[in-house]
């Protein structure tokens, strides 16, 4: 976990400027694409009202896009990295936002969070990603009341670059419907990218 947390920090802490847009922070394409990943969520996912916990917040871009939105969701954004949450809290103040590493502590004592969501966490090539992967859905699994969605880039992607880590949609898809009733892939918005949706059922 050392080096993970390493190899995040070298990565993403340069990129952290106040004048840099949230999708070059995050590494992403452009915002658009960015913006696609979120579109996911609010598409299969009904927030209005709901607890949100963004694991893996980055500077905010979520709760921003949720105001602009106009879904009223209850936001709280955590993220590894000390510096992402100084600057989550510059950008967009009405969130809640806390720095904690979720595999190590729990900062919320019995909180329990409706839905949550992981945007593109998994993606830097660390070394063990598979079984982050696998550790994070057992934790938010325990932290959630209804529904966890995770993006992921795709095996199938054309453009594969060695910095990033790429999926198997199939074997994502079996291990997440071990701990959740109800698990399915979304796919189709983007070339290179797909969501698992898990859902607890009724």
């Amino acid at each position: 976990m050392k080096d993970s947390l390493r190899r995040l920090k070298e990565h993403y802490e340069p990129r952290i400027r106040p004048e840099s847009m949230g999708y070059e922070i995050l590494d992403w394409e452009d915002q658009e694409s960015q913006f696609c990943r979120f579109d996911v969520l609010v598409r299969k996912i009904d927030l209005s009202g709901k607890s949100l916990l963004d694991l893996g917040c980055g500077v905010g871009d979520l709760c921003s896009y949720l105001q602009q939105r106009g879904i009223e969701a209850s936001y709280t954004g955590v993220d590894i990295l000390e510096k992402m949450i100084r600057e989550a809290r510059r950008r967009c103040p009405p969130g809640r936002f806390i720095k904690a590493d979720l595999l190590r502590e729990n900062p919320f004592g019995n909180e329990r969070f409706q839905v949550a969501f992981c945007s593109g966490i998994f993606n830097l090539e660390t070394g063990d990603n598979e079984r982050l992967l696998d550790a994070y859905l057992t934790r938010l699994q325990d932290l959630t009341t209804e529904a966890v969605i995770i993006n992921l880039l795709s095996i199938a992607s054309r453009d594969q670059q060695d910095k990033y880590h790429y999926f198997n949609p199939d074997s994502v898809i079996k291990r997440a419907g071990s701990l959740f009733p109800l698990a399915e892939i979304e796919a189709g918005y983007l070339s290179n990218d797909f969501t698992l949706v898990c859902r607890r059922g009724s």
